[in-house]
């Protein structure tokens, strides 16, 4: 079986990459940016890495898999690069999907995001709800994934965290809650969509427990042994420094990220089919 992967040098695509790559009957060929920076992250023979190339349906068409999983996603643009959530979230998506028509992909995977919507304020949650309705109207075989935030080793989030904690003597935490999942349920339910079909097309994918921002960070300083208060405050506390705050590379808040404060990113028991498959979910504080 040949899986053809975007993003599998990213957080989630090297989970689920390294799981495929022990099984013996799977060939993944993977489109990346940087193949150095890849062959050191997988040296395995059964991988094959292309130079990323915005002509993704013409990388398809030449390779011809089996299966395409796409995990392109960005939080942040970078409009002087070309960087925008219309390019990576819609178009890319619709190119992958063109080529997989063409090729008769027999299964199309797309990662998606929690609270997508073609109605929502935030051009994130929009593009990627786009993204959505491509691969849903292909009439290819597909699943969607919609996670919360995902939790294991590698999350950027523990890096940002680490990063801001060298200038800021505490941290200011929205308000608002979140459902997080651990990196490897999410890893394994796309690698059993990959040899199994199920009835269900949208996986929503939220663990057991439901936090507060305030006691994400608080875990997350905790993780990587960082001791700074978390004060929690009103959302709207953030709107005077969101201007300023992109003009900076990595900024701790976004205007996107504001917009997507607006509704808790919870599954609201929508998660049954995905834990009634994995059999049980994972603690995703314990990592």
């Amino acid at each position: 079986m040949k899986v053809f992967i975007t993003g599998a040098t990213g957080f989630v695509g090297r989970y689920i990459v390294n799981k495929l790559l022990r099984e013996k009957t799977v060939y993944i060929v993977a489109p990346t940016r940087n193949i150095n920076k890849a062959k050191k992250l997988f040296n395995e023979k059964n991988i094959k890495f292309l130079h990323f190339q915005e002509d993704l349906e013409h990388l398809v068409k030449k390779e011809r898999p089996d299966v395409i999983i796409n995990l392109l996603g960005i939080l942040i643009e970078n409009r002087r690069k070309g960087i925008s959530f219309e390019k990576i979230h819609y178009e890319y998506t619709k190119r992958l999907v063109e080529g997989a028509i063409s090729s008769k992909v027999s299964k199309f995977l797309q990662m998606s995001a929690l609270g997508v919507s073609t109605d929502a304020e935030s051009r994130y949650y929009k593009t990627k709800a786009l993204a959505e309705e491509t691969v849903i109207n292909s009439g290819l075989n597909h699943s969607i994934f919609r996670p919360s935030i995902i939790l294991g080793k590698g999350q950027k989030l523990f890096e940002d965290l680490k990063k801001l904690s060298k200038i800021s003597p505490f941290f200011l935490a929205p308000r608002g809650k979140v459902q997080p999942i651990h990196i490897y349920d999410v890893r394994d339910i796309f690698v059993k969509n990959v040899f199994e079909d199920f009835e269900n097309k949208i996986w929503n994918l939220c663990g057991e427990k439901i936090v507060s921002y305030k006691e994400l960070f608080e875990f997350s300083l905790k993780y990587i042994g960082i001791n700074r208060k978390v004060i929690q405050v009103p959302n709207w506390f953030f709107i005077p420094f969101l201007p300023i705050f992109e003009l900076l590379p990595n900024p701790p808040i976004t205007k996107e990220q504001y917009l997507m404060l607006k509704k808790d990113n919870v599954c609201n028991g929508n998660n049954k089919i995905t834990k009634k498959v994995l059999g049980k979910l994972r603690n995703p504080f314990d990592i």
